[in-house]
């Protein structure tokens, strides 16, 4: 698949996975990308615990049970580093969200579905379980659980607004 084919099926899935398991070469695959991703002053402050099977994705599913986790036969949590910056700028949420964005069009160039999750961990008492369950260490902020596989059944990407909607030229509101 194409980059701007990956981008055009790319979507968020919210429902059921099938259990076919997904080989830790394409995981690792679909890790690589994200952490190709840039990074703020080449900061690197993104940490990655792949959980390869349902074995390794069920404690996370006991903090937080989605559809979508408690179905995954494979996840990707990415967490970040709070110790890692350079001077004093921090450029965590910026790794974090490329990283993110590179792992789930890799997921779908791969032919797998995936989803960007991450409210269940803005609740501290769940980001504290999630990282002691993911054995991380004080300094490490959960993000994101990609989970990842087959979707259980046809999925579609959402009708997004036309581009003349959304897209200006030279000053907002100009058309062309």
């Amino acid at each position: 698949m194409d980059f701007f084919e990956a981008i055009e099926k790319r979507y968020s899935h919210k429902e059921r996975f099938s259990p076919k398991p997904v080989p830790l070469a394409d995981l690792e695959l679909i890790a690589k990308a994200g952490l190709a991703a840039p990074t703020g002053m080449n900061s690197q402050c993104v940490r990655l615990i792949l959980l390869p099977d349902r074995e390794a994705v069920a404690p996370l599913c006991d903090v937080a049970p989605t559809d979508g986790m408690l179905t995954a036969p494979a996840a990707i949590a990415l967490l970040t580093d709070k110790l890692v910056q350079k001077g004093t700028v921090n450029f965590e949420m910026e790794d974090y969200s490329a990283a993110a964005t590179q792992m789930l069009l890799a997921a779908t160039a791969l032919g797998y579905s995936s989803l960007w999750l991450d409210s269940p961990y803005f609740d501290a008492e769940k980001q504290r379980e999630a990282i002691k369950v993911l054995g991380a260490l004080p300094n490490h902020h959960l993000r994101v659980v990609l989970p990842v596989g087959l979707p259980d059944n046809e999925m579609k990407r959402r009708e997004k607004l036309p581009f003349e909607e959304r897209v200006s030229y030279s000053k907002f509101g100009k058309l062309s």
